[in-house]
């Protein structure tokens, strides 16, 4: 059975697992120090007590000339520092005859152990023969390090207790406050999870958590706007459908009952037929938009040439130039650029086409191409008071479409538009003196 296949009955939330995690390491913290301190206190308060034998060495050696000097300082250190001095020409005691005669001159050593064997006081002494015939042998009692064990032993109890509950309490409120927040923010991404917006998420802790909030806050708006988009885009798209759907209806049944005259049935077939080129064409804009929307679309790059794709857009809706008498001024030299051939033949074909629908009869419309610079250009017959921006989006249409019921679904600029970001290409829309200009910023090939 491998780890993940086995349940754990406990789950901790996580306050308990802050709470548990510091005072753990608190205890840890505390059972090192009694640790270090059974093994290694001795052994450090040993070694530093031959580091001060030394330097009361050292400092007893550069005095020798001095004999007055000499003798203060022996008092000062035996005062100030616990230790006992002897300097003489002979060792006093047979014991210690014993361990000069053992050392060479400036030779020394050092003794841990009881003087005579039956005190139980444990001293630490040093023994030199200098090279001036002296012997000097300086020792300390050892009996203050065990009475500080203890001390120590039980000062650290106390301590362990008093760090345990002022670590347990702290830990508990601080990690109150931080569930509180987390409990906070769960609660708004079930919210936003059932599509329920919260008004405002914010959090004033100064830590990653407010940061978290903030873009919970952010997301929520966001996705409130994008499913609100998206109600509209679903609720404008059955409207669109609705009629033409409706028409193919009345005209089939019409056409099964044989309630229509003979007369009139080229006229309904063709008006059949057009209405089912409109859905079709309105289904083919909205899988199109639904595709390049995807966050992982890929767009296949090759080389185009600009003035082909207008040639052949032009020549495709040329039925409305003629219908409308509306006269076509090209200045376009070969200009090649990198992209997706099928994505700016859409782009292309929707500029072209909303150029001629749009545009009065035997008006002028420009196409043109200058420093790097391609300009559609037509006369409007009426001023638009919508926001630009506004056009571009999905089923959005100009007055002069509304009000003169021009054909046409309103995807047509969303789509150039999300086209042309796709290919990096900045454009530009303006009306000036009741003309509509499309500016396009060509990205020519080298």
């Amino acid at each position: 059975m491998s780890l993940k296949q086995i349940n754990f009955p406990i789950k901790l939330n996580f306050f308990k697992k802050l709470f548990l995690l510091t005072i753990g390491i608190v205890f840890l913290t505390i059972i090192t120090s009694f640790i270090f301190n059974s093994f290694f206190l001795d052994k450090f308060y040993i070694y530093r007590k031959k580091q001060s034998i030394i330097e009361i060495r050292n400092n007893i050696v550069k005095l020798m000339d001095n004999k007055d000097e000499l003798k203060n300082y022996i008092y000062f250190a035996e005062d100030n520092f616990g230790v006992k001095i002897d300097l003489n020409l002979r060792p006093h005691m047979n014991s210690t005859k014993k361990i000069y005669n053992s050392l060479k001159i400036n030779d020394s050593t050092f003794k841990i152990g009881e003087i005579d064997g039956t005190s139980g006081v444990m001293f630490i002494r040093y023994y030199e023969k200098l090279n001036n015939g002296y012997m000097l042998s300086i020792r300390s009692s050892m009996a203050v390090i065990a009475k500080h064990i203890h001390d120590i032993f039980i000062f650290n109890i106390f301590t362990a207790f008093f760090s345990l509950f002022i670590g347990g309490l702290l830990v508990s409120l601080f990690s109150k406050k931080i569930n509180k927040n987390i409990m906070y923010l769960k609660n708004s991404a079930k919210k936003i999870a059932k599509l329920e917006y919260p008004d405002k998420i914010s959090l004033n802790s100064g830590d990653e958590l407010e940061e978290l909030a903030t873009s919970l806050n952010e997301m929520s708006k966001e996705l409130a706007f994008a499913i609100e988009n998206l109600k509209l885009f679903v609720s404008n798209a059955s409207h669109e459908l609705k009629t033409p759907i409706s028409v193919l209806c009345l005209y089939s049944q019409a056409l099964a009952r044989d309630t229509v005259p003979i007369d009139k049935r080229k006229e309904y077939y063709k008006t059949m037929l057009d209405k089912s080129l409109e859905m079709r064409s309105l289904t083919e804009s909205l899988l199109t938009l639904s595709k390049i929307n995807s966050p992982d679309y890929k767009i296949l790059s090759q080389e185009i040439d600009i003035s082909s794709l207008i040639e052949i857009s032009l020549e495709q809706f040329d039925y409305i130039e003629f219908e409308k008498n509306i006269n076509v001024v090209t200045n376009i030299s070969t200009s090649y650029i990198l992209g997706d051939y099928n994505l700016l033949k859409i782009a292309i074909n929707n500029l072209v086409q909303n150029m001629l629908k749009y545009s009065p009869e035997d008006s002028t419309v420009d196409i043109s191409l200058k420093n790097n610079l391609l300009i559609f250009k037509n006369l409007t017959t009426k001023t638009i008071t919508k926001n630009f921006n506004e056009l571009f989006e999905p089923f959005q249409r100009g007055e002069n479409a509304l009000n003169e019921n021009v054909e046409g679904s309103g995807l047509g600029l969303s789509l150039v538009k999300r086209i042309l970001e796709l290919h990096n290409l900045h454009f530009t829309l303006d009306i000036k003196n009741n003309y509509f200009i499309f500016k396009i910023l060509i990205k020519k090939t080298d």
